[in-house]
Parts: structure tokens; C-alpha cells; sequence
């Protein structure tokens, strides 16, 4: 059995998180894809490393259809708690599903936006310390190797209309990057970008 105890609360507009030291916080990154998003009522959503499940709320608190997925145990009993802490903001409806990227989805499920903070950051193993921190963070050695395994499924489950949103950071290779989204044939942009201490952030949209 988990035992989840939070390790701290925050508010976001109307919302109230709890926290928990084995899942990673919200932080720039987190709020940089909020403020990207445009969502209207029943848009169905997911959203893949869920966390403490800020972005999932804030989808179904504007009247979206969410499912949301971690593979951190921990991330999703903490989310299934912070939803029902805050139904009675929920206009929209969340499902929890515990499992890596798209393997908890079904082949026939659509959605019409798609979201991902993926692991970043460029890491060695001598550099890893954590397991449930490593997971949240770990990019590989170039950083980029989660975000590609995500890219590379991640159209199959995109409606006709569909755009998928993910984090970018410039400690990783931004050429690599977009070679790996031409080769996959993926439409795409940056929405948004912002400078945090020794990185910038981008957040990438890629289209049906």
C-alpha cells in the first residue's frame, strides 16, 4: 500500500494541490504549458507524467474530458487525491491511468490535444540519484530520449484536428530535435517560450 501524506499545498486559481516529496513539483516548465494551452468545454485531453495532476484539474476544471497517465505509483494515488479534493471545481470529467506513455491508451481512443512535460534533462548515470526524481527528469544523455519515444506514437492517438504540446529546454540538442520531428513527418511549431536562469524553455505543438 502507498501511503500518501502530503508534503505541502499550493493554490492555482481556484484549485488546491497537495504535494508529495516522491512527485515531482510543479514548477516554470509546468506553468510555461499551462499558459500555452487553449482548451475549450468537452475537448478530450490527455495528459501523459501527470505528477500531482495540476494540468489534468486545470483541463477539467475549463470542461474538457481528461485521461491522464504516470508511471509513478505515487503520482497516480496523489492525483486521484487531489481530484476529489477539488470535484466541486470540475466542470469536465478525469480518468487516472498508472502506466509508461501511450501503453495505458487504447488503439481506438482520439484525443484532441495531447500533453507532455517530458524528462529534460540531459543525464549520466553517475549523475542519477533518485529513482521516482530520475524519472521525472532523466532525458538520457542527450535529453531528448523520452521525448522521441513520445514522438514517435504520438499521431496514432491524435484526433483529425488534434495538436500535442511538450516542454523543450535548450540543455538539450534543439537540431537533433527537430531532425527527429521531420523524420517522423510531424507538423509543428513553437507556441511559446520563456527564459528561466540558465535555460530557455520552448513549448513545441505538433499537429494531425
Amino acid at each position: 500500500m502507498i501511503d500518501i501524506v502530503s508534503d505541502k499545498t499550493f493554490h492555482f486559481n481556484r484549485l488546491e494541490i497537495d504535494l508529495h516529496p516522491d512527485v515531482y513539483d510543479p514548477s516554470e516548465d509546468s506553468f510555461l504549458l499551462l499558459e500555452a494551452l487553449q482548451i475549450a468545454p468537452r475537448e478530450v485531453v490527455l495528459e501523459i507524467g501527470t505528477g500531482c495532476g495540476l494540468i489534468a484539474l486545470e483541463s477539467a476544471h475549463y470542461g474538457a474530458h481528461v485521461v491522464c497517465t504516470d508511471i509513478n505509483p505515487f503520482a497516480v494515488r496523489l492525483t486521484r487525491n487531489n481530484i476529489q479534493k477539488n470535484k466541486h471545481f470540475l466542470i469536465g470529467s478525469i480518468e487516472v491511468r498508472k502506466g509508461d506513455l501511450f501503453t495505458v491508451i487504447k488503439k481506438e481512443e482520439l484525443f484532441d490535444i495531447i500533453l507532455f512535460n517530458p524528462p529534460y534533462l540531459p543525464t549520466s548515470e553517475k549523475e542519477k540519484v533518485d529513482r521516482w526524481f530520475d524519472m521525472a527528469t532523466d532525458g538520457g544523455k542527450d535529453g531528448l530520449a523520452v521525448t522521441k519515444r513520445f514522438l514517435k506514437d504520438v499521431q496514432k492517438y491524435l484526433s483529425s484536428n488534434g495538436r500535442a504540446y511538450f516542454v523543450f529546454s535548450s540543455l538539450s540538442d534543439r537540431s537533433k530535435l527537430e531532425e527527429y520531428l521531420k523524420k517522423e513527418t510531424l507538423r509543428y511549431e513553437v507556441v511559446l517560450s520563456s527564459r528561466f536562469h540558465d535555460e530557455s524553455l520552448d513549448i513545441y505543438c505538433v499537429y494531425s
